[in-house]
């Protein structure tokens, strides 16, 4: 009894912290030129939790990862130094990158810390083509 009991609250606790997670696109399009934005958003489960701090992080085709912006509810927005900066901004969660290059393509990952839950993240891939042209 003690046995089944402990396994249901087990399992009772592991769906409700799946239920937590970040939602992105898995890829996303950019044009050189352009602007484009890489949505992310924190879905919340059936325990609440507070989002303390939002980080969107680039990761080469090398696989080099650097940090590109944070967003902390009490310190504010620091954008760090990295081939973005001057070109990027975050919106809730959502990175906007501005004049897109063909060295921005790569992945991103957005990554949402709560509390008391801790750190979610998942990643878009941006895949950059050339200028994009509309025929009238």
């Amino acid at each position: 009894m003690c046995h089944s009991l402990l396994s249901t609250l087990i399992l009772f606790i592991l769906i409700v912290f799946w239920a937590q997670k970040v939602e992105v696109l898995s890829q996303v399009t950019g044009y050189v030129g352009l602007n484009v934005t890489l949505p992310c958003s924190f879905i919340q489960g059936k325990e609440s939790s507070n989002v303390t701090q939002s980080q969107r992080d680039f990761l080469s085709p090398d696989r080099n990862k650097t940090c590109i912006i944070v967003f902390n509810k009490q310190h504010g927005k620091s954008v760090y130094e990295s081939h973005l900066k001057g070109r990027v901004d975050m919106d809730d969660q959502s990175l906007q990158i501005k004049n897109v290059e063909l060295s921005d393509a790569g992945s991103y990952i957005c990554t949402i810390n709560t509390f008391p839950l801790g750190s979610f993240h998942d990643t878009t891939e941006l895949h950059v083509q050339g200028e994009c042209k509309i025929n009238l």
